[in-house]
Order: C-alpha cells, then structure tokens, then sequence
C-alpha cells in the first residue's frame, strides 16, 4: 500500500492565491512546492519531486491542466498521484480525484489535503 505523502505541489498562475495555499498548507505540516504553470510543474516532476497530492488549475499559460495531465500520466508515468482541480469552472478529467471550486475555503483546502495527502 502507498503511504501518502505531505509533499502538496501546488500549480496555480494567480499568485495571490498559490501563495495562500502555500501559506495554509505548510502552516498544517505540509511540504508545499509551487510552479505558475503546467510546464514549470513538469520541470520539477521530471527533476524528481514526487508529491503525495497535485492542486491544478486548468486554467493557465504555457502549458494548461489538461496538457499537464496527460503528459504527467504519460511521459512521467505519474499515475498514481492524485490531482485535485482548483477552478472558478466546471472542469473535467478522467485523471482528476475532485474539485474544488474557486472561491473555496480553508476547511475545505485542509480537508482535501488531509484526504489526498494524509
């Protein structure tokens, strides 16, 4: 059985609100890395971080979630990560474990941690 892991990477282009989750996040214990974009995010996967829950916007330059997705999934073969959308939309993805809908708030930030990430 995997043995979840409290590394949360966290790929959001708003800054304001990747440093609040960052913020609440490691204030519970957790070890936050960010990156503003798909493509940053699949650098410092192929660089070795293995988190134990991706938060992911859909939503952003460069390299968007659903790009992201497939090549984590498939060039990285990172399939057993769980992915957690964070969108103001509706969004969807065989890959994706939840959502939760932009604006939500900490409980429920802590809440999806604590599920995904123990």
């Amino acid at each position: 059985m995997l043995v979840p892991s409290r590394v949360v990477l966290v790929v959001e282009d708003e800054t304001d609100l990747r440093e609040i989750i960052q913020d609440v996040l490691a204030g519970d214990g957790y070890q936050v890395t960010c990156a503003v974009d798909g493509a940053q995010a699949l650098e410092l996967l192929a660089g070795g971080l293995r988190p134990g829950l991706v938060l992911l916007d859909f939503y952003m330059p460069r390299l968007d979630g659903w790009a992201f997705l497939e090549r984590m999934r498939g060039e990285l073969g990172l399939g057993e990560v769980p992915v957690v959308a964070i969108s103001g939309s509706n969004v969807s993805h065989p890959s994706v474990a939840a959502v939760m809908r932009k604006p939500f708030d900490i409980t429920e930030l802590l809440e999806i941690a604590q599920r995904f990430a123990g």
